[in-house]
């Protein structure tokens, strides 16, 4: 049974993309998914809308306020990521990477969670953002 639960946010630095590109820091991402037959996590960026407030007209994006109700586990308005495809592999101590045991509130992360879905089965990821980090390669960049 994993140690996180969906709605959570962890806090990593990846690589984004099957190039190899990395994050220079660490971002949040939302847990939209977990499979324990496959021992996986499925996680999708968070960014902040302030400055790039444009992009929550995207269709690749959902756009998560911080307000009505109150988050404790996102600070400012936010978007998350749709056209992406992240998963980590699901190991004791991932918990470690959680930012708190709070999830997003059960109707705004129902709104994430559908957006998040439709946009993947309507849209093909491109295989280039269809990344899988395994426990080496996620210690490895987050220490």
């Amino acid at each position: 049974m994993s140690e996180l639960e969906i709605g959570q946010v962890v806090s990593l630095r990846i690589r984004f993309n099957n190039r190899g590109d990395i994050a220079k820091s660490k971002h949040p991402y939302l847990v939209v998914g977990i499979d324990e037959e496959l021992g996986t996590v499925e996680i999708a960026q968070l960014d902040s809308l302030k400055g790039k407030e444009y992009k929550s007209a995207f269709k690749s994006n959902k756009t998560i306020f911080c307000s009505d109700p109150t988050e404790t586990v996102i600070d400012k308005d936010s978007y998350i990521q749709l056209d992406n495809t992240i998963r980590i592999e699901d190991f004791n101590g991932i918990s470690a990477y959680r930012r708190q045991p709070d999830k997003l509130s059960k109707d705004k992360l129902q709104a994430v969670l559908n957006a998040y879905r439709h946009y993947h089965d309507t849209h093909i990821i491109d295989e280039n953002k269809n990344v899988y980090l395994d426990q080496a390669e996620i210690k490895m960049l987050n220490t």
